[in-house]
């Protein structure tokens, strides 16, 4: 985290009604938090790695945590997570991943993703808070 700025936290969702929940979750949070989205798993990881658009990184910084939703279509958060870790420098960041059923939850964890935790859509505030203060990304 840079000195400049609160903690940067990235959410990578393709379902406009679940972020906009996220995104309250973190403004209801500490208005100290800068939010960056990613509409979609190829968004978001053209944001992780420099990409297109997002080529630029001093005006698109890694961010200090990734909220990571799992049903995404074309390519959903277990497979972006799998490949955030196969960048040195991306595997330090913290990955919660957002999932919608059960199901979701099973099968990330039998893939067995490094996940810093899997969370229930929506994304309470009081979870939220427990995974940013978990990491050290909370600013108390």
């Amino acid at each position: 985290m840079d000195t400049l700025h609160g903690p940067r936290i990235l959410v990578v969702d393709d379902d406009r009604k679940d972020m906009d929940q996220t995104l309250q979750a973190i403004r209801t949070h500490c208005s100290s938090y800068e939010a960056r989205i990613a509409d979609g798993a190829w968004e978001g990881l053209d944001y992780l790695f420099a990409r297109g658009r997002f080529h630029e990184r001093q005006r698109h910084p890694l961010p200090d945590v990734v909220l990571l939703a799992v049903g995404m279509q074309h390519i959903d958060g277990v497979e972006v997570l799998k490949r955030i870790n196969e960048a040195d420098y991306l595997r330090k960041i913290p990955v919660a991943l957002l999932c919608e059923t059960e199901d979701e939850k099973r099968r990330a964890i039998r893939e067995g993703v490094p996940a810093t935790a899997l969370l229930m859509k929506p994304i309470s505030t009081d979870n939220l808070r427990e995974v940013l203060r978990s990491r050290g990304a909370l600013a108390t």
